[in-house]
Formats: structure tokens, C-alpha cells, sequence
């Protein structure tokens, strides 16, 4: 089958879809198709570098995070060991 009789085919094809389910149909279904194939023409170029450097972001959001939580922590027991010195009843010689 040469290029001229495949195309010849499409347009019949084309011709009897349009002619059982009308002309909207048609062009719903082009409008349609040529959706699917930009669509699949963006994934590679768009698609996968913005959801690739998004997850890339979040794991560098969780690094921090993990850092931020020891911090935090860290900050936890220090103001629980400041806050035992300070609740010590004080130890005075007696006289003032």
C-alpha cells in the first residue's frame, strides 16, 4: 500500500465516520486527537523536567526539615535543663 492509497483510505474513512455521526463528531474527535498528540509531545519536554526538579525540591524540603526537627530538639533539652536548674531550690549559707 503506497503513501497515496493509505491517504486515500483516511479520508474515506474520515468521510463515512462524518457521514454516520455528522460533522461535530468528526471534528470533536480531531480536536480531540490532536490533543492526545500534544499532549504526548509536551510529557518529554515539560512534563518530566518540572516533576523531576519537584522532586527534587521535595527532598531537598526534607533534608531541612530532618535538620530543622534535630534543632528543635536539641533547643527541647537544653530549655528542659535550663528550666530543672531554675526549679532547684536555691542553697543559701543561712544568713542574708
Amino acid at each position: 500500500m503506497t503513501s497515496d492509497e493509505l491517504k486515500t483510505g483516511v479520508v474515506d474513512t474520515l468521510l463515512r465516520i462524518a457521514d454516520r455521526f455528522g460533522v461535530p463528531c468528526v471534528v470533536l474527535a480531531v480536536v480531540i486527537w490532536l490533543g492526545r498528540e500534544a499532549a504526548i509531545s509536551i510529557h518529554g519536554s515539560v512534563v518530566e523536567p518540572v516533576v523531576r526538579s519537584h522532586v527534587e525540591f521535595l527532598e531537598s524540603a526534607k533534608a531541612s526539615m530532618e535538620q530543622q526537627s534535630d534543632t528543635l530538639r536539641e533547643l527541647a533539652t537544653g530549655q528542659r535543663e535550663i528550666q530543672q536548674v531554675l526549679a532547684r531550690p536555691a542553697k543559701t549559707g543561712g544568713a542574708n
